[in-house]
């Protein structure tokens, strides 16, 4: 007999008793099995060496467990990101582990050998489809061994966190930790993670969510199954296997469809999980008031959003203008004309000149027999607030915002460095003038209208403060500390201004008229996504607050590539307007 024909003689026969033997030596497990010896569930996040935060060593090649919770993010250990030519770098960093379930359809345990067999599936990861509608190039692995918890220093690797940028290179890019500047891998944290030694089995699967599986077990071996961007589950397969009295079987809980499919650890650069980060723990009472009645403005409920903001006006004796604006409007809708002029005379207070009340919805006010009265009292009470304005400090914002658009206007804008020069330049000056003469609130400079009937709900100087921002001024900390003040006064909305909102990272983008969702984003977005659609179908001209989203523009020049970055990595949600081409001039 040749050795061919032994090995298939031997392969043949060894099954067959494999099979013959099954009642006597095997021990089959069921799901509720699995369920009574799993451990450490939902906590460590499985990183293998083509993950970001893997910790590289000298001929290591195995994945290992990350417990994230106490990662803080890039940005917050100090590390910062510039570009030598002063170009604007916005480092965004997102970080969220996803669920997944494990079903076992099948396991059978050899007592006599010491191999288990075991079939399934598993649900659920980061995404269901890639950017080409196919099923992710996913990995999974599946490990057996001994487990060793321990912890491990995390790095910043130089050209990895460049990547999440943009393919930089050292010459042209700079990245600083705690002021340093660095040209290779540093330490940042060190971080508890898992690893699992003395493998007797160690697999990982493409993007099918099948698997199966053999492999050799002893009384201290654990199993592992996970998926990079998810937690691990981990099994005693060890002790569930060899023990003598089995734990009592748990059957899976029925699986909730609401319940979250993922858990955020850094959103936009913020640590979600620390108290600190945790903007929603008390969210001022005026804003509670005043999204509470700009829900009921989306649903045409007029009459509760009129007494929503009459209830803010007894709470707060001075209202921002865009909430006077809204006030007004929804008395009318109303049909309460006394309270609409009450209102009328409020918004007189911020400076705003009787052609405001052009707009149409305020003809059937005009017709009102109080309109002649109430106009002739508007009008002096106008003049009046006007002669109250700080006039020196208005002008002086004024020059400073001449002298930002003067490099960053569209027609003559000039090359990064100036810009860079030009923003800090602006910033130390605005930062003094706030120290002098305090914020220019309303009540200081009045309110702002375009074409005498709209009102401008976010003053033109605020593209100062939003290049600040963007250029990542020196000053950026004491102007930030100026304005947190001037929030808690009531006197900037830092909460609804575009000044620190709609950089790269927002989950929304408009582009040529249709809203797109970003394919890494997973929320519940009805909410967003009615604000956004009535943003473009609102005949009475409220103000919403929109949230944060980003307008791309279209470039007639060169279309398609913005067309295939959109195809590619976004989610059509709905279409906004076909006349889309006015939103972009």
């Amino acid at each position: 007999m040749d050795k061919i024909t032994f090995s298939l003689f031997f392969l043949f026969t060894t099954q067959f008793f494999f099979a013959q033997q099954k009642p006597k030596e095997v021990k089959s497990f069921a799901q509720k099995d699995f369920n009574a010896y799993k451990f450490e569930e939902n906590k460590y996040d499985l990183r293998t060496k083509n993950s970001f935060l893997y910790l590289r060593t000298e001929n290591d090649t195995s994945s290992y467990y990350l417990d994230p919770s106490d990662y803080k993010g890039i940005v917050n250990y100090g590390v910062d990101f510039a570009s030598r030519d002063k170009k604007v770098v916005n480092f965004i960093e997102n970080y969220e582990i996803y669920y997944t379930d494990v079903l076992f359809e099948k396991c059978f345990f050899s007592k006599s050998d010491s191999i288990a067999e075991i079939e399934g599936q598993i649900f659920g990861g980061w995404n269901t489809f890639d950017f080409k509608g196919k099923p992710p190039v996913d990995v999974v692995e599946i490990s057996v061994g001994e487990l060793k918890k321990s912890s491990a220093v995390i790095k910043c690797e130089y050209t990895s966190s460049l990547n999440w940028i943009g393919k930089f290179d050292s010459i042209s890019y700079i990245i600083t930790y705690k002021g340093e500047e660095k040209k290779e891998s540093f330490p940042i944290d060190t971080l508890d993670i898992m690893t699992l030694e003395k493998l007797s089995f160690r697999k990982q699967l493409p993007a099918s969510s099948r698997f199966k599986v053999r492999f050799k077990v002893n009384k201290n071996s654990v199993l592992s199954i996970g998926k990079l961007s998810c937690y691990t589950h981990f099994y005693n397969i060890g002790e569930m296997f060899f023990t003598q009295q089995k734990r009592k079987g748990i059957i899976s809980p029925k699986k909730d469809k609401n319940a979250p499919r993922f858990v955020k650890i850094i959103e936009n650069n913020v640590q979600v999980n620390d108290p600190k980060n945790q903007i929603k723990k008390e969210v001022p009472l005026y804003y509670q008031l005043t999204e509470k009645a700009e829900t009921f403005i989306l649903t045409r409920q007029y009459a509760k959003a009129k007494d929503t903001y009459m209830l803010l006006a007894k709470e707060y004796p001075t209202l921002f203008a865009r909430d006077i604006h809204n006030a007004i409007r929804v008395a009318v809708l109303s049909r309460d004309m006394k309270n609409a002029f009450i209102w009328g005379e409020e918004l007189a207070k911020k400076g705003i000149e009787l052609p405001y009340f052009n707009s149409k919805i305020f003809n059937g006010l005009k017709k009102n027999l109080e309109w002649k009265s109430f106009s002739k009292k508007y009008d002096s009470i106008c003049k009046l607030s006007q002669t109250k304005w700080n006039s020196n400090l208005k002008r002086q914002v004024n020059d400073l915002l001449n002298e930002d658009q003067a490099d960053y206007g569209l027609e003559n804008r000039k090359e990064s460095v100036v810009l860079y020069e030009t923003t800090e330049r602006v910033t130390d000056k605005l930062i003094d003038l706030i120290k002098k003469e305090g914020y220019p609130s309303e009540e200081k400079i009045g309110a702002f209208t375009k074409n005498d009937t709209i009102l401008i709900q976010s003053p033109e100087f605020g593209v100062i403060i939003r290049h600040a921002v963007q250029q990542k001024s020196k000053g950026l900390n004491e102007l930030n500390q100026l304005l947190e003040q001037s929030y808690k006064a009531l006197e900037f909305d830092l909460k609804r201004s575009s000044t620190h909102r709609n950089f790269p990272g927002a989950c929304f983008h408009i582009y040529k008229g249709n809203l797109y969702i970003d394919k890494s984003c997973d929320y519940n977005s009805d909410a967003m996504v009615k604000k956004m659609v009535f943003m473009f179908n609102n005949p009475n001209g409220f103000i919403i607050d929109n949230g944060n989203f980003i307008v791309s523009e279209y470039n007639p020049e060169d279309p398609i590539e913005l067309d295939e970055h959109y195809n590619n990595n976004f989610k059509l949600v709905t279409k906004l307007t076909d006349d889309w081409k006015f939103y972009e001039k």
